[in-house]
């Protein structure tokens, strides 16, 4: 199976977590935006920067890229949805829309079989979890490597 019909036939297995989950091409877009190492380390910086966000110049002198490749790679990140630019006077500041990762997340989960990620639902940082050792396999456990 493959082409159109494979897309639709995993298209259809992933449960919709949400009304306004999105679709599966654009799935298929944030993550063809973040694979490549360059515009995922401009993700990791920006996203470091908070909600104030951070200048292209900034991000092009951190990153050491040209400014005709930043600018590729910002218009790649942006049309994907990923960063959202704003104009500030003479520069244009960078944010992440953490909502598009944050539904990458679970889309991400879902194909992983787990049941959907929702924010807020994650234990608090420090407290321990029950059940077998950091580290331990269990028969139920997917592993890449054989013994």
């Amino acid at each position: 199976m493959t082409g159109p019909e494979f897309r639709s036939y995993t298209s259809s297995m992933i449960a919709k977590t949400d009304a306004d989950t999105a679709s599966f091409e654009t799935q298929v877009a944030v993550l063809a935006a973040l694979a490549q190492d360059t515009r995922l380390r401009i993700v990791g910086l920006v996203a470091a920067a908070g909600e104030r966000g951070i200048a292209a110049g900034n991000i092009g002198r951190t990153v050491h890229c040209p400014p005709s490749t930043l600018s590729f790679h910002l218009k790649e990140l942006s049309r994907s949805g990923v960063l959202e630019a704003k104009p500030s006077g003479r520069f244009v500041i960078y944010g992440l829309r953490r909502e598009v990762l944050g539904r990458l997340a679970e889309f991400l989960a879902v194909l992983g079989g787990l049941p959907a990620v929702r924010r807020g639902a994650a234990p608090p940082v420090g407290r321990r979890r029950r059940g077998r050792a950091r580290g331990a396999t269990g028969t139920d456990q997917l592993t890449m490597f054989s013994e």
